[in-house]
């Protein structure tokens, strides 16, 4: 059943990214992660990412920090702040800054169970070169634990989210994504993951991405 369940997430990875080859375009991003614990409910975060487009060469970078804190089993909460530069600006313009507060509900309604189930929503403040907007982003995540010793385990899972953006008043983005996250000792653990995002506001409607996270625990 164990390998199994790998060798269907393992499918469903490839399919999308087969998908994902034939859109119009397409982003990758690497994060970093780092988790400081500070009692068994709360944790600090601090990630790290860069995120670039392969059609255009396009690149914009991130860092942050995060709270998190687990109020039962069932629920959690996160408030953070991330700053986003633009660090490919045509020739001749400025780069774009934006700053970002964040604050996120996750609601896991069955705890403990084998299929795992997290909705997660987002309030994003942001601030791009000073003109202020907001997004609400609503992602509902399945996923199952397979286990592989002690400490080592595989999550498969697949996601969809929508995002109700100010400036265009109306959910404008929808997006797909399969992906996997593996705890490969206490301290490491990482998570792949491939989308297809549709927009009705963007120049690319369509786009693939992937992305993979590495997170440090300490």
């Amino acid at each position: 059943m164990r390998l199994g369940g790998a060798a269907f997430a393992a499918a469903l990875l490839l399919a999308i990214a087969g998908a994902g080859a034939q859109e119009s375009s397409g982003e990758s991003s690497l994060e970093i992660g780092f988790w400081k614990r500070l009692s068994s409910h709360e944790l600090l975060y601090f990630p790290i990412s860069e995120t670039r487009a392969s059609e255009t060469d396009h690149a914009e970078g991130l860092v942050g920090v995060g709270y998190d804190r687990a109020l039962d089993s069932t629920l959690s909460v996160r408030a953070g702040y991330r700053y986003i530069r633009e660090l490919t600006p045509p020739e001749g313009e400025r780069a774009y800054v934006e700053h970002r507060a964040v604050g996120e509900l996750f609601v896991r309604p069955w705890p403990g169970a084998r299929l795992d189930m997290v909705d997660r929503s987002r309030l994003e403040l942001r601030w791009v070169d000073g003109d202020p907007s907001w997004r609400f982003r609503n992602r509902v995540r399945l996923g199952r634990v397979i286990p592989r010793r002690r400490i080592i385990s595989v999550t498969p899972y697949g996601t969809v989210e929508g995002t109700y953006d100010s400036h265009y008043r109306t959910i404008n983005r929808v997006r797909l994504s399969l992906g996997a996250v593996l705890r490969l000792t206490r301290r490491l653990g990482a998570d792949l993951y491939l989308a297809r995002q549709q927009d009705t506001r963007s120049d690319a409607p369509k786009m693939a991405s992937s992305g993979l996270t590495l997170n440090f625990y300490f």
